[in-house]
């Protein structure tokens, strides 16, 4: 039984017991629930525009000011952390510890957007976030010894990381409707003024909007606060759908659906899942003309949903596509009996980079001769026991053969640990080739007593147990 399920069937008695059972020793709760009786009791007055406005400049000018105090020639050494053990290149160093420098900048402002949370402000996290926002957008950064491409870009991506930490906080809070309501309305009033027609500013608060609105029992007078907004839906609409889903608007929220899906991932995703579940014929329609637009990103959602039954076309190409993106044979093999000898082909001309991949498809199509001349041809590729494993005992001279020169031909003329360990590793392979039983020992005693003498080499094989 999943939670909202469980908690709807809860007797109220139980709820209060559980709630007194946690809120008693937890300090943080107490200040929360404090926060959120007071709000539900006070007068139902709006929080004023004015220190609306005046919060949120305040914010952009705090923000603004420490962004710019960043300095990009001159990074913060003394709080500088180096990211790993290796070897870092002075350039990198530098774009290193600047970035440490916005991290640390972002963190403090999450660290006050939490308390804010917690006294019941979400009309003042709204301004803070506004502040943010424009401060990462407007600041001014020289960058003389690039340490990145465009500063401000970078900015606003720490900026989308910061409000996604925010509004999971924030979804943990209990949230007064009043205030729910007047932060909504505070973010498009600010919409409206300072950023109409803008095709991305709301964008970047939809999934805050979102947590809000999960806390609101009023989604109809949320969904009349934006159309009466210079907001239009399609700005925002995950929000809409989710709205239209809370308000039980089952039409209304097929519609948005199927007017925002090719523009919105998540959702094309929530309508597929949709029609998954109430309409096939509308689900293989859809699914066929978002993977035409986007084979990387669909045939990962997609390989959930389909089978062969559903719609083979589909099927095939879908993991067709999986096959050359992530080089798993598992999804080679849901559709290897529904490939034309071309076809296979063309697919393995897909890994003419990865010899591996392309022999464990020749492997399990049993074509071992094919597996053969790729040996021949491709001896000192770095994978060689990839490539010539699948084939040690169909061809057990040729192996044999083929790994003696290799051993040989290698210990002539390199030098090093790594490379005795991999000689080590070509010749326990001759394990697997019956026969050759005297062959396999004289190779392994020549190679031992090859000379000059390399300790290492010997050193080696008799870890791989070789002796």
């Amino acid at each position: 039984m999943n939670f909202e399920q469980l908690y709807s069937e809860t007797a109220n008695d139980l709820k209060i017991k559980f709630l007194d059972s946690i809120v008693g020793n937890n300090i943080s709760l107490q200040n929360e629930y404090t926060s959120f009786v007071l709000s539900e009791k006070s007068s139902p007055e709006t929080y004023p525009t004015q220190r609306f406005i005046e919060l949120l400049t305040l914010n952009r000018k705090k923000y603004l000011r420490n962004f710019e105090n960043v300095d990009l020639e001159n990074p913060d050494w003394e709080s500088y952390n180096k990211p790993h053990s290796g070897y870092i290149a002075e350039w990198e160093a530098y774009q290193f510890a600047s970035e440490q420098e916005f991290q640390s900048i972002f963190k403090t402002f999450v660290q006050e957007a939490v308390n804010i949370i917690i006294s019941q402000n979400p009309v003042e996290l709204v301004a803070m976030l506004i502040g943010l926002y424009e401060a990462s957008l407007d600041a001014e950064i020289k960058d003389e010894v690039c340490s990145f491409d465009d500063v401000n870009e970078h900015l606003l991506s720490e900026f989308e990381v910061t409000i996604g930490s925010v509004t999971e906080k924030l979804k943990m809070s209990a949230l007064s409707e009043r205030l729910i309501i007047d932060a909504f309305e505070k973010f498009l009033a600010y919409c409206d003024s300072e950023y109409p027609g803008n095709l991305h500013f709301a964008g970047y608060f939809e999934d805050l909007l979102i947590a809000l609105a999960e806390k609101s029992t009023k989604p109809i007078q949320l969904l009349s606060a934006i159309d009466n907004s210079s907001v239009e839906r399609k700005l925002v609409p995950k929000l809409i759908l989710f709205l239209n889903k809370k308000a039980g608007n089952k039409d209304e929220w097929v519609k948005s659906a199927i007017l925002f899906h090719r523009s919105n991932n998540e959702v094309a995703k929530q309508l597929l899942q949709h029609y998954f579940n109430s309409d096939k014929i509308s689900f293989v329609q859809t699914a066929i003309e978002l993977f035409n637009t986007d084979k990387k990103v669909w045939s990962g959602f997609l390989k959930d949903y389909l089978t062969i039954d559903l719609d083979n076309h589909l099927y095939i190409n879908v993991f067709y596509q999986l096959t050359i993106i992530e080089r798993n044979i598992e999804h080679y093999s849901k559709i290897r009996s529904y490939l034309s000898k071309k076809e296979l082909d063309s697919l393995l001309g897909e890994f003419d980079w990865d010899k591996a991949f392309q022999v464990q498809i020749l492997a399990l199509e049993k074509h071992y001769d094919r597996i053969r001349q790729m040996v021949e041809t491709n001896a000192n590729d770095w994978h060689f026991e990839d490539l010539i494993s699948p084939i040690l005992e169909i061809f057990p001279a040729f192996c044999f053969q083929s790994i003696k020169n290799k051993a040989r031909l290698t210990i002539a003329n390199r030098r090093g640990r790594d490379v005795y360990e991999r000689v080590a590793n070509w010749l326990k392979l001759t394990h697997k080739i019956p026969g050759f039983e005297t062959e396999k020992r004289a190779l392994i005693t020549d190679l031992y007593n090859f000379k000059p003498n390399l300790p290492a080499l010997k050193d080696e094989l008799k870890k791989a147990n070789l002796l």
